[in-house]
């Protein structure tokens, strides 16, 4: 940008934190939205912010939506047998790979 021009609006921008110890303890809800305000609480954007998941609060015995097969994947995946799939994750997305 060069002197005399004008800004634009910033682009959307978004930020996922994946996080698997707990960044908010006391709060029981695993997924928090973040929003760009002032201090007067007024919005800088309608859009983009900073969304932390914290997968350990994040509890799931049926899976139900493919952002449930992925959080769970992503909290206990290191534990899974690629040879012997649970069912949660026998879907032809997560057998495309081998």
């Amino acid at each position: 940008m060069s002197d005399g021009e004008k800004y634009g609006l910033p682009r959307p921008t978004y930020s996922i934190w994946l996080l698997g110890e707990d960044l908010l303890p006391k709060r029981a809800e695993w997924m928090h939205e973040f929003r760009l305000r002032d201090s007067l609480g007024r919005l800088l954007l309608a859009h983009g912010g900073i969304w932390l998941l914290e997968l350990n609060k994040f509890h799931a015995d049926t899976i139900q939506t493919e952002r449930d097969r992925w959080l769970k994947f992503l909290k206990d995946g290191n534990q899974l047998d690629a040879d012997a799939l649970p069912p949660w994750m026998q879907t032809p997305g997560c057998r495309s790979g081998r």
